[in-house]
């Protein structure tokens, strides 16, 4: 059985900047329904330093995420300019899920802190207990970026961001991609910009996990392809904190980091 979800960050101004600021949360929606009543999970951005170290108990305090209406609080770009101005090179942050019910899913926490793009990830259940890790890699001259989930239990499944016969396709038609770049600059300039979003291209991003050997369409626990931009995920092959987990750092990887 495949379900689909997909990450909404509506309500979360702030992330217009390209920067993350503490307390923004953003949802897991099923099949791209964009009610929050209907999420699957919240996911809420932590300073490292306001989250408990073991991650049992309750939650930390939070800063009055929702406004007056009820409705998720929106984290204006104010708020991020005078976080950049006073704590530039800020740490990747911790990722705190919880459930429709507000009962915390789980915490992921950079396996090395301080650092602001770690390459590993802790996962922790609602008591503190590990869930596994998730690993990330960037792009290296002839290598690509990929993303490595490590269950406690369970086989390791691997995400390369492209396929290689993506890949391959791109390199071929790159001349075009060229030619397709200047017209989308044109057109953006005699627009002035208000059509920008319709003429984006770039290198393949789609990423599909899967572990060592399987079979390509049965054996895929979590896909994620740009042009869809949700993910269609398998319960059993992957758990589903998990699976939450992984979309959550790869959601905030491409708003803050592509």
């Amino acid at each position: 059985m495949t379900l689909n979800f997909t990450v909404d960050i509506t309500g979360t101004t702030g992330m217009r900047t390209g920067e993350w600021a503490d307390g923004e949360e953003f949802l897991i929606l099923p099949d791209q329904r964009m009610k929050r009543e209907e999420s699957l999970a919240r996911v809420r951005l932590c300073d490292p330093a306001t989250v408990a170290a073991d991650g049992a108990g309750p939650a930390p305090p939070r800063p009055s995420p929702r406004g007056d209406g009820g409705t998720l609080r929106q984290v204006t770009v104010a708020e991020v300019e005078e976080r950049m101005s006073h704590r530039s090179g800020e740490p990747h942050p911790v990722l705190v899920l919880s459930g429709p019910d507000e009962a915390r899913l789980c915490v992921v926490r950079p396996g090395k802190p301080g650092v602001a793009e770690p390459g590993v990830f802790d996962v922790t259940d609602e008591d503190g207990a590990p869930l596994g890790r998730i690993e990330h890699r960037p792009s290296r001259p002839g290598r690509r970026a990929f993303w490595r989930i490590v269950p406690r239990e369970g086989p390791v499944l691997t995400g390369y961001r492209g396929s290689i016969a993506g890949w391959a396709g791109f390199v071929l038609t790159y001349p075009l991609w060229l030619l397709f770049f200047f017209g989308s600059l044109l057109v953006t300039l005699l627009s002035l910009g208000n059509v920008t979003e319709l003429l984006v291209w770039g290198a393949p991003r789609r990423v599909a996990w899967h572990r060592r050997g399987a079979r390509p369409l049965t054996g895929t626990a979590l896909d994620f392809r740009y042009m869809r931009s949700g993910y269609r995920w398998r319960p059993e092959l992957l758990d589903h904190r998990l699976a939450y987990a992984q979309a959550s750092l790869h959601y905030f990887h491409k708003m803050h980091k592509d």
